[in-house]
């Protein structure tokens, strides 16, 4: 079983923000082959109040009983927290859905890099990020971009699932969606309405659910190929580009272009959530 620690921007409940970290944090807590062994809170959808505060409605809403932290720039409980969980767990893996603040304090408060299994993010864009009606700013390396590059310069094993890798893998809610699972019904309204506004604002009904993806590659690497980038740790990465350089090698993972990912983590999740 893996054992991963997920650090998150979730606002499933928002209005305006999306839910792909709500999609990706049930996925992993519904997989049976994850230990999700801690869940820390970060800004970036939104400010670190309103992110903990959702978070912490769906954890109280679907019983879920996993530490849940708050952390973000003004506070280092977060890192705290995920400074313990490393040092506790071996070989457990990072999953950065938000800003990377709570992974620098981590390290910055005296975490060895070494103990971390690999850190993996969704984020960063290799080129524009552009829908019918407009462009899309980069998701969330950018957001602390000093604490990214921290970052990315202390820890060995990172792998990057890029916007740009995203792109073609959607998921279209029907107009009338059913589920039979307490996890999907639970983000049916979330996820009926961020159809709405993804339609209004960028011209596009299928959603792109982001943060899942990047949880896919925790689980199942193999339905990825690897692709080895080395990289710039510099002011590029402001605007959350991964330009080439000397700096850093990372993984820049890409789903297999047959395989339809969306549909394979939501049938996990209706398999299994029905605690």
């Amino acid at each position: 079983m893996k054992k991963v620690i997920i650090d998150t921007d979730c606002t499933i409940d928002v209005r305006g923000c999306d839910l792909d970290d709500a999609f990706a944090i049930l996925y992993m807590i519904a997989n049976p082959d994850i230990e999700v062994k801690l869940v820390t809170t970060t800004f970036g959808n939104n400010n670190e109040d309103m992110t903990y505060k959702s978070t912490k409605k769906m954890f109280d809403d679907l019983s879920i009983d996993i530490p849940l932290v708050k952390g973000g720039l003004y506070t280092n409980d977060g890192g705290v927290a995920i400074k313990k969980a490393v040092e506790e767990n071996k070989d457990i893996t990072i999953l950065s859905l938000g800003s990377t603040t709570n992974t620098q304090k981590a390290l910055s408060l005296g975490l060895d890099p070494k103990k971390i299994k690999s850190f993996v993010a969704m984020g960063g864009i290799t080129e524009e990020l552009k829908f019918k009606k407009k462009t899309m700013r980069e998701l969330n390396l950018s957001i602390d971009y000093l604490s990214t590059n921290y970052v990315l310069n202390k820890v060995k094993n990172v792998d990057i699932i890029t916007g740009n890798n995203c792109m073609s893998h959607t998921y279209r809610v029907n107009d009338h969606p059913t589920y039979k699972s307490i996890y999907m019904n639970y983000l049916k309204k979330s996820l009926i309405r961020l159809t709405d506004e993804f339609l209004e604002e960028f011209g596009q009904r299928e959603l792109v659910v982001w943060d899942a993806l990047a949880a896919l590659y925790i689980t199942n690497p193999e339905f990825f190929i690897d692709h080895k980038k080395n990289i710039c740790l510099d002011e590029n990465l402001l605007n959350g580009y991964l330009v080439e350089g000397n700096d850093k090698k990372v993984n820049l993972p890409e789903l297999k272009d047959d395989f339809d990912a969306m549909a394979y983590i939501v049938n996990i999740i209706e398999k299994e959530a029905f605690i």
